[in-house]
């Protein structure tokens, strides 16, 4: 019986510490399970999308779990968006990946609560990583601990400000994508959604410019002048006719210009064709036009080559001036007040004309096309160019003209030529044979040469220098009694050292030039110094010019330019002589800018030794239709006015429009941007398809013209065969249903005409819906799920990825039938399939787009094998 009651006591006992033991063990394992994940019935933590900002690559709305101000992130959506290598479990079971580098290897396991990160391993604390059915988060201080990525909290915005002390993958990558952009750019290389042929028109007028200046002498003559330049398009080709009027002169043919030219830059054994009024390099000096032909297979648009080339030269003072190489504007600057200016011009592949064009404060206008030499001319390796050209001078001879000109290049640092010219009027040799060639000896020395026989031998040789110091070297000797080149002296030497120069508050440039001319019976040599810059804000340019003969002559020039309040513009002159001791030239200009396209002119000049004095009076004012200019001289007892008007018009044919405008429009083409509903998708305006108003679009170098009561979007004043792309913003729509499915397009402007381009603005269906994750107690959305969306055919044309809480949509399919449903096969890797069949729904054809909601899955968690 005691044995008994014994045993029956220990039986209880041991029954006790079994169960309470039990409960224990239960109960800790339930808390540390709690410490170590989460589900969303627990109300501690709460999951809820914050933005995640960062200074050098944007921002991004994220996932992210809180309790009581503490946050925890994603840690695969984290690194992906900085770019950090990371692969996750299919079961959650950890994170692996390389951060930064690939020597840099870390592993997040959520079993052991720890991360290991190269040779270090970190204890987590209690609840420092967490994780739902789908996703791993890891406590913002271990990302600022383990990896140095600061993730500073603002709990009243719910953002996250991200600062790190290294260059992360992602902002890298940015880097570097600026980077091969700034170099496309560079090359003129972009890549277009579409490309637009070119259309060869058989007959066309397209542009029209005009000019009259009329010059009074108050009790002399007057000098009235009549330009009218006409434009088309002949035979697939550029038509274009130049007629001058001069009251004083009478008519000639010789002074007008007329020319057909037909251009494919695509035909790499004929690129141009010109006939007519021709221009070409020559060796003897043509003192008459040329009419004939002309044939190569140059291409016309403009191509970059080694390093640059500084071009300074001196026109009128404050006037604008426009560099053109091989007729594409490639910068344009103003004119300070010296009339100096300066181009950085890169050196370009294949013979190039460059040429000026020059536009007055008064309406003048001037162009320059000859020889400005950029002696050093490369070819990229294998490439051959070809220039023949023929035809009749306008002379009292009619002198007959031909020229062949061939250009090899041997490697991309020698570049050599040869050719002959053939002038029926030269007596001392009509046949002109001629041999050059260009060597790059290093990246800034670069030597040229040219023999032409019996005629001249030149030499060019340049180097630059560090910080762009450039040195120039030349030298040309004539053949004595040669008639080829009319020139009055047999030598001339040259040397020229260029300097930019910059300091705190200024920056400028410094030019010395010495020349030295062998004449018949003695030699003369001269010299230039010129400083110019800019200084808190004041333009100033001080030019020297020596000439050595018996007597030194030297003189300087000092010009100033003050920007004053309301739009007055000063500039004070003066020419001081040292040989003489004295001012010559004294001179100031007031400018003022009145109803934003006009302007006032006032200027004084004296002239001390002739004690002469002008004072000049002007007005221009620039409408919309043309440019207008007005002003009065009085020179001692002589009194002179001036009147000047200019402008143009264009013509589309195609859509009858006429329009007037005060720029340069013959030789120049344009784009005509018509965008329209495209309700079917078929790319291809219809009847029942209307245009429509509010797109944006972009055109470097273009001029855009809109009207209000008209959808065409038109672009003028581009330069012939030039390659442009247009980009189109379809965000510039309110409606969000509107998108264009190519967004940059490239195009060929054709010279006087305009180049018809549909937009197709595809009008496009939403379909939108929720996926769920089936559970015992209720449904809760899931994230990162890919949607497939597919065709009649049962094609994939769709893809879209669920928000965190399980929603997703998709903007951007057209009209039409289809089906909706989980990718199977990310399904599969992670042990979930779908209990909700795919769902199948109608896009259908509406101006403001069609909206499909209410597209939900059903989805549930399988056993893992």
């Amino acid at each position: 019986m005691t044995n008994h009651y014994a045993f029956f006591k220990v039986n209880n006992f041991c029954r006790r510490v079994f169960f309470n033991g039990s409960l224990i063990i239960f109960f800790g394992l339930l808390i540390i399970l709690s410490r170590n994940g989460y589900s969303q019935e627990d109300s501690m933590y709460e999951q809820i999308s914050v933005t995640l900002i960062t200074k050098d690559i944007g921002n991004l709305e994220i996932p992210a779990v809180i309790h009581e101000k503490q946050i925890w992130l994603p840690v695969k959506e984290f690194f992906d968006f900085i770019g950090i290598n990371n692969t996750i479990s299919p079961g959650l079971g950890y994170i692996k990946g390389n951060f930064i580098t690939p020597n840099n290897p870390f592993s997040i396991e959520r079993v052991t609560n720890t991360v290991i990160y190269g040779n270090m391993q970190f204890k987590l604390g209690p609840n420092g990583l967490i994780y739902t059915d789908d996703n791993l988060f890891l406590k913002t201080d271990y990302f600022s601990q383990i990896f140095g990525l600061e993730c500073i909290f603002n709990f009243r915005s719910l953002s996250i400000n991200l600062h790190n002390d290294f260059e992360l993958p992602a902002v890298r990558e940015k880097r570097l994508a600026f980077m091969r952009q700034n170099l496309s750019k560079l090359k003129a290389e972009k890549k277009a959604d579409t490309v637009i042929k070119r259309n060869f028109s058989a007959f066309h007028f397209g542009a029209m410019d005009w000019q009259v200046n009329s010059l009074q002498k108050i009790g002399g003559q007057i000098n009235t002048r009549i330009n009218l330049d006409l434009g088309g398009m002949v035979a697939g080709g550029e038509a274009s006719a130049y007629f001058n009027y001069n009251n004083l002169l009478p008519f000639s043919l010789k002074n007008q210009i007329y020319r057909w030219r037909y251009v494919n830059n695509q035909n790499k054994l004929l690129t141009q064709v010109s006939v007519g009024r021709i221009f070409t390099q020559s060796t003897s000096s043509l003192l008459a036009p040329l009419n004939g032909i002309q044939i190569s297979n140059k291409p016309t648009y403009y191509k970059k080559s080694f390093g640059s080339y500084t071009i300074s030269n001196n026109t009128e003072p404050n006037w604008i001036v426009e560099l053109y190489v091989n007729n594409v504007m490639v910068n344009y600057t103003k004119a300070d007040g010296a009339g100096f200016f300066t181009f950085e011009v890169p050196l370009v592949y294949g013979n190039s004309v460059i040429k000026f064009r020059y536009y007055g404060p008064w309406g003048e206008e001037r162009t320059s096309e000859e020889t400005i030499s950029i002696p050093y001319t490369f070819l990229p390796e294998n490439q051959f160019e070809y220039s023949l050209s023929a035809g009749i001078l306008s002379d009292s001879y009619k002198s007959k003209f031909t020229r062949a000109s061939f250009n090899y290049g041997l490697t991309n640092r020698i570049t050599v030529g040869s050719g002959v010219e053939y002038l029926s009027s030269v007596e001392s040799g009509r046949i002109i044979p001629y041999i050059n060639a260009s060597i790059r000896l290093s990246p800034g020395l670069i030597f040229s040469g040219e023999h032409t026989y019996n005629v001249a031998t030149k030499a060019n040789l340049s180097y630059r220098f560090a910080k762009k110091i450039q040195l120039e070297l030349n030298y040309t000797k004539y053949k004595p009694g040669q008639d080829a080149v009319k020139i009055n002296y047999l030598e001339e030497k040259k040397a020229i050292i260029s300097m930019p120069f910059k300091g705190k508050g200024f920056n400028g440039f410094s030019r010395f030039t010495l020349n030295r001319i062998t004449l018949g019976d003695g030699k003369f040599t001269s010299a230039e110094a010129l400083i110019g810059g800019v200084a808190a804000g004041i333009n100033c340019n001080l030019t020297t010019n020596a000439f050595f003969t018996n007597t030194p002559i030297i003189y300087s020039k000092l010009s100033l330019t003050f920007r004053l309040p309301n739009d007055i513009r000063l500039t004070p002159q003066a020419q001081y002589s040292y040989h003489e001791k004295r001012f010559d030239v004294v001179r100031s200009e007031v400018e003022k800018q009145i109803f934003n396209r006009g302007f006032l002119n006032f200027s004084f000049e004296r002239n001390i030794p002739a004690k002469f004095n002008s004072y000049i009076f002007g007005m221009r004012y620039n409408f919309s239709f043309a440019q207008t200019s007005f002003y009065a001289k009085q020179s001692n007892h002589s009194t002179s006015l001036l009147q000047s008007a200019s402008g143009g018009f264009v013509y589309d044919d195609k859509t009858g429009y006429t329009s007037a405008n005060n720029i340069q429009n013959v030789g120049r083409g344009g784009i005509l941007l018509l965008p329209f509903l495209d309700y079917n998708c078929n790319g291809r305006q219809d009847n029942n398809e209307p245009k429509i108003t509010g797109l944006n679009a972009r055109v470097a170098g273009g001029r855009i013209v809109r009207n209000e009561n008209d959808a065409l979007i038109r672009v003028t004043g581009l330069e012939p065969y030039n390659k442009y792309f247009i980009d189109l913003d379809e965000n510039s729509f309110e409606n969000t249903s509107w998108k264009i499915k190519n967004k940059i397009i490239e195009v060929v402007a054709e010279p006087n005409h305009f180049t018809l381009i549909e937009i197709p603005v595809s009008v496009v269906g939403e379909v939108s819906g929720t996926v769920f994750l089936k559970e015992q107690n209720s449904n809760k959305g899931i994230g990162r799920i890919i949607i497939n969306i597919y065709n009649d055919s049962n094609e994939i044309v769709a893809k879209t990825l669920t928000e965190y809480d399980g929603y997703f949509s998709y903007l951007g399919l057209a009209p039409g039938n289809y089906k909706a449903s989980p990718d199977s096969a990310q399904l599969l890797k992670t042990n979930i399939q779908a209990i909700t069949p795919p769902i199948q729904f109608i896009i259908r054809s509406k101006q403001e787009g069609d909206i499909i909601d209410g597209i939900d899955f059903m989805l549930m968690a399988t056993k893992e094998k």
